[in-house]
């Protein structure tokens, strides 16, 4: 009665905005903290031998030092890694060849580049698949580098479990707030498809860390979607992945990180192209993610209005529901943070959950009128 019928209805819309929030973070979002790969089914007794395939576009003598030289000094004994150089620098292709001496299980593969024939990342992937000996693939990017000297381990150990294999990638971490945005932003993406490959529902995966049989490759004719530049990685899981021949390997020496190589325009073009992918996810993909940050926009709207408009009371219980949303987001976020060694993105956590849904539909725009270009 103090409230009136219209108070009572926007209180009652408050507090299901706030249930569905909670649902989602703890019931869906929640699992890739609690998720152990061995409930799964074993299905095989030992790790397989592996072959790492990474397609190379320019003379980057950067990650022949660096990157190159983690992946290929992996605690790992069953092992070869396939760069697939695309360029005309016979210098720099003899400096990949000369590594061979120090590591013999590098196999490094030349394709010349023509301004005629463009070579696209998929490819190279192809080439360097069929080039493979072992009948097991990881595909990665020179983007990309090991967390930790078990990474290849440790997703080899996820082939026992499952003939794809799905690992984490962040974002480097450097200094300042929009790499915070990139890192954030990959994080919460990272989360929605691992919680959806949890719940045998596949349907992305991380380019720089993406392993099957390679069995699966041929049934399905390889990176298949001649037409795109973009996203061939995340329609290639759809078409082999099943609910039940899955394993995601989650461990903070089980990522990698991938390389920034510039500032806002470069992120927001490149996230832009791969969002132009969405349109070709099933209609189920995208559905808890689109359902969380509507909810939580309106959770926002509706409790700033309740701030500005209801009376003290009113105003107290708000506080109160936002608070303890506040509370179970940041403890599900630090629990998945700590999985997948990104806890440093923690603290500033709830700025990004404020300012993510603007973000997203700022994307969702760009994205409407960038699509073309992503095609060819």
């Amino acid at each position: 009665m103090t409230y009136g019928y219209e108070g009572v209805a926007f209180g009652a819309v408050i507090l299901a905005l706030f249930i569905v929030q909670i649902s989602l973070q703890l019931g869906i979002y929640g699992r890739v903290a609690s998720f152990r790969l061995m409930s799964r089914k074993q299905i095989r007794d030992n790790e397989p031998a592996i072959s790492v395939v990474v397609p190379l576009f320019s003379e980057d003598s950067e990650y022949l030092d660096n990157s190159l030289v983690t992946l290929l000094t992996q605690d790992y004994d069953k092992f070869e890694v396939v760069l697939i150089y695309i360029g005309n620098n016979d210098d720099f292709f003899a400096d990949i060849k000369s590594l061979q001496r120090l590591y013999s299980h590098l196999s490094p593969v030349h394709i010349r580049f023509s301004p005629r024939y463009p070579v696209s990342t998929k490819t190279a992937l192809n080439v360097g698949i069929k080039s493979a000996k072992h009948d097991f693939v990881v595909i990665s990017s020179s983007d990309a580098t090991p967390s930790s000297e078990r990474w290849l381990s440790l997703l080899a150990k996820g082939f026992m479990y499952g003939d794809v294999v799905l690992g984490y990638s962040g974002i480097a971490h450097q200094s300042g707030l929009k790499n915070f945005i990139f890192r954030e932003y990959q994080f919460s993406e990272s989360i929605a498809w691992l919680s959806a490959a949890i719940r045998q529902r596949t349907y992305a995966a991380s380019r720089n860390a993406l392993g099957f049989k390679k069995s699966l490759y041929f049934d399905v004719r390889g990176f298949n979607h001649l037409n795109m530049n973009v996203g061939e990685d995340d329609l290639f899981v759809q078409q082999i992945a099943t609910r039940d021949n899955v394993s995601v390997v989650l461990s903070p020496r089980a990522t990698c990180t991938e390389r920034v190589w510039g500032g806002w325009s470069w992120w927001w073009n490149r996230v832009r192209q791969l969002h132009t992918t969405h349109q070709f996810y099933p209609a189920w993909a995208l559905a808890p993610a689109v359902s969380e940050l509507i909810t939580r926009s309106l959770f926002f709207i509706a409790a700033i209005a309740a701030l500005v408009l209801m009376p003290w009371g009113f105003k107290i219980a708000v506080i109160i529901l936002a608070l303890l949303r506040y509370f179970i987001v940041m403890f599900v976020v630090v629990r998945n943070a700590r999985r997948l060694g990104e806890i440093a993105l923690a603290p500033l956590h709830g700025l990004y959950d404020f300012i993510e849904p603007v973000l997203r539909l700022c994307l969702a725009i760009g994205t409407r009128y960038n699509s073309k270009k992503s095609w060819s």
